[in-house]
């Protein structure tokens, strides 16, 4: 059984990768308060990816009371043995 039909059946697919930003979950915040993100939860989950050829940039994701928070950092992060990491070899939104 199928919740969509016609047009509609089309649409999560439309949306694909970039499901993030058009549903307003998203957030975009400094390093230091994504950390602090982190200190929260008491196994938190990052999704690590990276990009760049000459200058790699390192991108993290993490859930937290059903916001998606991400940022950006020229350096590559170490956590603790209490957050769970996963290298992902991309993510599905532009963060």
């Amino acid at each position: 059984m199928s919740y969509y039909s016609g047009d509609a059946a089309a649409q999560p697919a439309a949306i694909g990768g970039s499901i993030f930003t058009h549903r307003g979950t998203g957030v975009c915040v400094k390093l230091d308060a994504f950390l602090n993100i982190l200190t929260k939860g008491e196994e938190p989950l990052v999704i690590v990816t990276s990009e760049g050829y000459f200058t790699k940039i390192y991108k993290y994701v993490t859930a937290y009371k059903g916001f998606v928070f991400f940022t950006e950092s020229l350096d590559k992060l170490e956590f603790g043995s209490n957050i769970e990491v996963i290298y992902a070899q991309s993510l599905g939104t532009d963060i």
